[in-house]
């Protein structure tokens, strides 16, 4: 197994969000990842026990993975270390009022934490803010037409965007949902007037954390960037500033 290492940071730290729900804005701290890989796992165990050297752990931590991966393959939940129960599950619902097992959607993963790791999290605090950013994040898309998490949208049917600050307000000739052709590689012409507005009345739901909009099926196939802008601020506030959030991926309509 490679011997992966991260560098550390001994402080936890957070970034602020706010959500705003009705007229009352609501705020919530999100934990930035202090991700420990499996050398960093090792070094720890060598900090206590110098039985084994470092190759053989490398190489128990290698077949335990192999292990729980044979495991998984054949549709078992598995116990990681009594630190929580890796479990297979299916990936979306069924859309049948009679379904058979032919119907059941591709499996996906997900993990329930045990009280042992749960209570070990419990006297950790947050050592600094490092919120930065107020722009819109768009998180992932949604295709309606086919029911799936994608970077491909139907010309003619609708899509959700999932994500943070993403609410359109503000003057319409400066804000909503935009796509704007790209090459292979994403890269686009930042120039705005180069990009083609949606147009809010192809808005259905707005939203800070979900945006549910139509395409229409005039709109041409190929390559884009999603763009959004707003200047909403929180309750009925609108902000001096348009704030402009792209989705990291390009996105094709078909």
């Amino acid at each position: 197994m490679n011997d992966k290492v991260n560098e550390l940071s001994d402080t936890v730290n957070v970034t602020m969000h706010t959500l705003t729900l009705l007229d009352k804005p609501i705020s919530y701290a999100k934990v930035k990842r202090n991700t420990a890989f499996i050398g960093n796992i090792v070094t720890k165990i060598l900090e206590h026990n110098k039985v084994m050297d470092r190759e053989t752990l490398l190489y128990s931590a290698g077949l335990f993975r192999n292990a729980i991966l044979e495991l998984l393959k054949t549709g078992k939940a598995v116990d990681l270390l009594e630190m929580g129960t890796l479990y297979i599950k299916p990936n979306s619902s069924i859309d049948s009022e009679a379904p058979t097992v032919e119907d059941v959607p591709e499996m996906t993963l997900s993990f329930t934490p045990s009280d042992l790791a749960l209570e070990a999290v419990k006297g950790v605090t947050a050592g600094a803010d490092i919120s930065t950013s107020h722009e819109p994040f768009l998180g992932s898309l949604y295709n309606i037409h086919t029911r799936q998490t994608s970077t491909e949208l139907s010309i003619g049917y609708s899509a959700r965007i999932i994500g943070k600050r993403l609410k359109i307000a503000g003057d319409e000739a400066e804000t909503g949902i935009y796509l704007a052709s790209c090459a292979e590689d994403g890269s686009y012409d930042t120039d705005s007037s180069t990009w083609t507005a949606l147009g809010m009345e192809n808005i259905i739901d707005n939203t800070n954390t979900k945006i549910l909009f139509n395409i229409p099926a005039s709109f041409t196939a190929g390559n884009y960037r999603l763009i959004l802008k707003t200047a909403y601020g929180s309750g009925k506030r609108i902000n001096k500033t348009v704030r402009t959030g792209v989705y990291s991926e390009k996105v094709m309509l078909a």
